[in-house]
């Protein structure tokens, strides 16, 4: 089997990595800005579901949609354009399917691609099980060892907070991973499904989801963007 040949070198730095303005500087390559990037989002996490997630195309190609999304692409934009001075995140609750995640990731891609900021996505299911599988002797990792790319991160996305029946344990847990960014003034985008006022069909609120001191941390964290409407995914199956 013939060996694999190297890569081409970069055109601009012819493998270097960095280049010369006309005025005698020494700049990094756009090549290995790039590579720093990709590097970052990898880091980052995202779910390949959402990869492709941008301010730009959230709710493009639909019928319709609610006065909510405008309002809630704003806020996302202005977040990223004042992400220097921000010291609250975002907190996104609304319905199944109106866009909460397609926001939270568009704007934890953008800083970290464009900014070089260390965010994290994590489904908060997802963390649960993993640190339940700490329990387990057969497992190497600690709970600690889970939680702790997720605590220290500059910018943390817990997506789909109260999708887990809740109990004490799960409480502790979350408020733990909270308190503690909150401590550190570490900014956080949270998605829920569920708000601050019981569902028309009965549907529980966010503290009795979460609890009342995981809530009330949220309060001074985050800033609430409602939105409102009907499940997208709905509408491009009947469109299909």
């Amino acid at each position: 089997m013939a060996a694999a040949t190297p890569a081409d070198p970069c055109p601009v730095c012819k493998g270097f990595g960095v280049v010369e303005t006309p005025e005698g500087r020494t700049l990094l390559c756009r090549c290995r800005i790039s590579e720093r990037a990709a590097a970052r989002m990898a880091a980052a996490q995202v779910p390949e579901r959402y990869k492709d997630c941008k301010l730009e195309n959230y709710k493009l190609n639909l019928p319709a949609t609610h006065p909510s999304h405008a309002r809630a692409r704003a806020m996302a934009k202005r977040f990223i354009e004042d992400w220097k001075t921000r010291d609250r995140g975002l907190l996104f609750v609304g319905p199944v399917g109106v866009g909460k995640t397609h926001l939270a990731v568009a704007i934890l891609r953008q800083l970290v691609e464009e900014c070089g900021v260390r965010g994290v996505f994590c489904d908060f299911s997802d963390l649960l099980e993993r640190i339940q599988a700490t329990f387990s002797r057969a497992n190497a990792d600690s709970a600690d060892e889970v939680i702790a790319p997720y605590r220290d991160a500059d910018l943390l996305v817990l997506d789909e907070l109260g999708a887990r029946r809740p109990t004490d344990w799960v409480r502790d847990v979350l408020y733990g991973l909270i308190n503690t960014r909150y401590n550190r003034r570490r900014i956080t985008i949270v998605t829920s499904n569920y708000g601050d006022a019981t569902g028309p069909n009965g549907e529980e609120s966010l503290d009795k989801r979460v609890g009342q001191m995981v809530r009330s941390r949220l309060y001074e964290m985050c800033d609430l963007v409602v939105l409102e409407g009907s499940d997208y995914r709905a509408i491009r199956a009947v469109r299909v």
